[in-house]
């Protein structure tokens, strides 16, 4: 076991599984019975573990999956109201924005079920992205009385046009993973039994080729885009925060958190 898989496996956050095999760094949402819904620490640890690949010339990618049929229902309703408590830039989500949207390497997602909120909007910062074709990605913000964010408000319209982002947003709130391939917000659907097997074979593929020559590519695609996403990641982030203390938003949470309690 290398330096870094050993602190890799010393960063332990319950419902969150860091592992590192083959060059690649693979972050697994481990929070089934929550739905892989994630939680600050969560976000920390991920925060701090790309932080570490970034620098780390044994890492050639990063691997986003999960456990049991759900890819992530968001952010943990109980960290909204703790959540306010900080400045919009102290957050432990924003700093994850920030991070995974300047991360250098190659990043894959495996969309194993639904993918909503931050589940969705992380997936529009990933290089390559392969889902199982009977799941959804959502984006409950504006029904929930608060924007979209990382980004998505920016990668949404130049995606799909502004007049079905705006549908998808206001009317739809979420597309099906066959939709999102046509939309180029997935690479491929593939089947649930076949997914994991699948992805492991396109990492094997893309650690072999010139990490130089990745990174380079991966920069200047994204060179002309990279201060705006940052920009939008920041602006969405202050507004996100001064909506979650009106008391629509509040309603809503208190229903959320009603029903998850069973009450």
């Amino acid at each position: 076991m290398t330096d870094f898989s050993k602190k890799i496996k010393n960063k332990h956050v319950t419902g969150l599984e860091l592992d590192v095999s083959d060059d690649v760094l693979t972050v697994r949402l481990d929070r089934e019975k929550k739905r892989n819904s994630i939680t600050y620490d969560m976000y920390d640890a991920i925060t701090e573990a790309l932080k570490m690949a970034e620098s780390e010339d044994d890492i050639r990618a990063v691997l986003f999956s999960a456990s049991g049929s759900i890819f992530s229902a968001g952010h943990d309703v109980g960290g909204f109201t703790r959540g306010l408590d900080l400045a919009y830039d102290e957050k432990p989500s924003y700093s994850f924005m920030q991070t995974l949207s300047r991360f250098p390497k190659l990043v894959v997602a495996a969309v194993n079920g639904d993918a909503v909120g931050v589940g969705a909007t992380l997936l529009l910062h990933c290089d390559l992205v392969y889902a199982v074709p009977d799941c959804r990605i959502i984006f409950p913000f504006i029904k929930m009385g608060l924007v979209p964010e990382f980004a998505s408000t920016y990668y949404l319209p130049q995606l799909i046009g502004y007049s079905k982002a705006m549908s998808l947003f206001l009317r739809e709130g979420g597309c099906t993973a066959e939709q999102a391939v046509e939309w180029g917000i997935f690479n491929e659907t593939i089947p649930r039994t076949q997914l994991r097997d699948y992805v492991a074979d396109v990492l094997k593929e893309l650690v072999k080729l010139s990490p130089d020559a990745v990174m380079q590519t991966k920069r200047l695609a994204k060179m002309t885009t990279k201060e705006l996403v940052q920009t939008t990641i920041a602006e969405e982030a202050q507004v996100f925060h001064e909506l979650l203390g009106s008391d629509f938003v509040r309603g809503r949470l208190e229903t959320i958190q009603q029903k998850i309690s069973g009450k």
